[in-house]
């Protein structure tokens, strides 16, 4: 079977994700005061708790923003996905216009099987017409009291399994049951580090917050220098990246949580470091001369504006980003 809905879906969410990834480099947050963000715990409730990786995506806090509105191409966002057009025009569904919130929690999973993904997206759907369009695609099965629609999910993604928690919510289970939605806590219901992470980011636009895998032992095999950059690495526990816009601008943070203190004043002045690095090699002649000069001072100024902050054991890279970085896409020089 073609890729269905739900890779249409996963899709569009991840496209989304990386396109702002790539503008804004560093993605960084500061407790704000954006009257646009929805309430991030309400949506979470619908996750079973203990996911140590955890995304989150407000995309009608996005569409609503000033830095959104500042972009130079104002057309719809095109996925070329022929599934998805097809889906489009039976449901009317668009999710560039109907999906305003979503959450994603995933869990590492054994080598050599699939991860553990479940996603829970708020918006417009017109019930009736999905359900016509999920039983002409996919199969109807019934479940903890539930109607759910079983599709495959492409050649490695397998069975994925769609139901709706109401006329507004619908969760996309990874696997052909949505048993994992309802899984009891593992432990403390309370200790839910991730989770509690993302509650002190309420009003945030959009956020990943992810527990650090182990580094192997075989990445310092370079030497002195590779080693202790491996150490770093190995200190770092959680990784928290997040957005929210403020007025024109959008301001972004990445913040790393190491073992400790001294852990993460290393990390900061190695983070110094290649700053001072990056500006060196966009001061160079070659550099300015296969550069377009819009670019170039842009970067200039995300380099010279970073602020990278360490209090105990918590190392933050905070930054604004104006409306320029929406033209980060000049011609490149030709080289003399």
């Amino acid at each position: 079977m073609r890729n269905d809905w739900t890779s249409g879906r996963i899709a569009a969410v991840a496209a989304s994700c990386v396109a702002l990834a790539i503008a804004f480099f560093y993605l960084s947050f500061v407790r704000g005061k954006s009257a646009q963000a929805s309430p991030v715990p309400d949506l979470f409730s619908a996750l079973p708790p203990g996911a140590p990786t955890l995304v989150y995506l407000d995309f009608a806090a996005i569409r609503a923003s000033s830095f959104y509105q500042h972009r130079p191409d104002k057309g719809p966002i095109a996925i070329p996905n022929q599934d998805y057009a097809d889906f489009v025009s039976s449901t009317g569904f668009n999710f560039e216009k109907d999906l305003d919130r979503v959450v994603i929690a995933s869990w590492n999973a054994p080598d050599k099987e699939p991860r553990k993904n479940i996603v829970i997206a708020d918006g417009r759907f017109d019930r009736a017409k999905i359900r016509d369009y999920a039983m002409r695609k996919g199969k109807l099965d019934h479940q903890q009291g539930r109607d759910v629609f079983l599709f495959a999910g492409g050649d490695r993604a397998g069975t994925n399994s769609i139901t709706f928690l109401d006329d507004h919510r619908i969760a996309l289970v990874a696997g052909p049951s949505i048993a994992p939605l309802f899984a009891a806590p593992v432990g403390d219901p309370a200790a839910d580090p991730a989770r509690n992470r993302a509650a002190r980011l309420d009003g945030a636009a959009m956020f990943l917050i992810t527990q650090v895998p182990p580094v192997p032992d075989n990445v310092a095999a370079g030497g002195g220098q590779s080693a202790q950059l491996a150490s770093l690495a190995r200190s770092v526990r959680w990784l928290t990246l997040a957005a929210s816009p403020e007025g024109d601008n959008l301001r972004i943070s990445l913040e790393g949580e190491c073992d400790d203190a001294a852990s993460a004043r290393q990390l900061q002045a190695g983070l110094e470091l290649l700053r001072m690095f990056g500006r060196a090699g966009l001061d160079s002649p070659k550099t300015r001369a296969s550069m377009d000069p819009a670019t170039h001072a842009t970067l200039q100024t995300l380099l010279t504006n970073a602020d990278v902050t360490q209090a105990a054991e918590h190392v933050r890279i905070l930054l604004e980003i104006t409306p320029d970085v929406w033209h980060l896409s000049g011609p490149a020089k030709p080289q003399p």
